[in-house]
């Protein structure tokens, strides 16, 4: 080979160890970043400002959180043009310092999956009647959940409530659907309806317990208990289990009352029925007015059974003409 052919290989050599070595020290080939975040359809959402932007404008109405929420200040407010929300929070939180964490104007309903609500206020505000549901936790430090209105909490759903200086849960009136479940515990006592009624629907359950100076349960309006529901409440303080102003039972119930220091079981202002439960009632339960009555037995075959309508037996026989 002579010398010529000898340098042009050289030459072809060199450019291509100068064009590897350029290569190498260039920058990184950059890596396309994929998002899995679609505030829009609610399909996974990281962020606080994807949240707040799902519940303002998203084309949808159900979020899926992928990652757990600080709101700071900041508050979910659900709208009557929105109408109604799902969360499904896949084992997350959302915690908010705001004066509630979700806010529903009245007529809203909002459905909570598998999440955790911690609110450094209140846990979910609503200014009138509002429709709950699904499977919670909500923590708080004020009242867990508060409404202007009646809350109705959905079929088979089920809350879990614990407020360090408030309530489980105040609201004007509360109906708690087939099979669905309220447990609740507050410093100023687990449950307050002030001023409609509660209804425990077919298999529906209520848990109330206190710590402090306070009833578990008041309700300022009457008690109806349906076929197969539960109610517990539990004064470990000074006061009653509940204070109610009077109980309906349809079909077969059970109602299991321990009072404080100072107070019953149940506490009734009016009972103009004669009513059986299945459970116990320690003290003893009390009213103040009403020809009626209520039993506590251990078992549902303890229940007389209802006397037969004498309506009209005695009546007198219609003139002939």
């Amino acid at each position: 080979m002579n010398s010529e052919k000898k340098r042009r290989l050289l030459l072809i050599c060199l450019l291509i160890i100068c064009m590897a070595l350029f290569g190498a020290c260039g920058d990184d080939i950059p890596q396309e970043h994929v998002d899995l975040s679609d505030p829009v359809s609610g399909d996974g959402i990281y962020t606080t400002a994807e949240l707040i932007d799902f519940i303002e404008s998203g084309a949808s109405d159900t979020a899926t959180l992928g990652a757990s929420i600080d709101l700071g200040e900041e508050i979910l407010r659900i709208t009557k043009a929105r109408g109604s929300i799902t969360i499904c929070g896949n084992g997350f939180s959302i915690t908010g310092n705001g004066d509630c964490v979700l806010r529903l104007e009245d007529g809203c309903a909002l459905r909570l999956e598998d999440i955790s609500i911690m609110g450094g206020r209140n846990g979910i505000g609503c200014l009138g009647d509002a429709v709950l549901g699904g499977n919670a936790e909500i923590n708080s430090v004020a009242h867990c959940i508060t409404g202007a209105g009646d809350i109705v909490i959905q079929e088979n759903s089920s809350f879990t409530l614990a407020s360090n200086v408030g309530c489980g849960i105040q609201v004007k009136g509360l109906t708690l659907l087939k099979k669905s479940a309220i447990t609740a515990n507050g410093a100023l006592g687990a449950v307050s309806v002030a001023g409609d009624e509660l209804t425990l629907g077919e298999d529906a359950a209520l848990i109330a317990a206190t710590e402090d100076h306070y009833n578990a349960l008041k309700c300022e309006g009457t008690l109806t208990m349906q076929n197969g529901s539960l109610l517990r409440v539990t004064n470990n303080g000074e006061y009653h289990g509940a204070e109610i102003r009077d109980l309906s039972v349809e079909g077969l119930a059970t109602l299991e009352a321990a009072g404080g220091e100072k107070g019953v079981g149940v506490f009734l202002f009016e009972q103009e029925k004669d009513i059986y439960l299945v459970g116990s009632c320690t003290p003893e339960l009390r009213f103040e007015v009403g020809d009626g009555s209520v039993t506590f037995v251990a078992d549902a075959s303890e229940i007389p059974e209802p006397e037969p309508d004498a309506e009209g037996e005695d009546a007198e026989p219609e003139e002939q003409p």
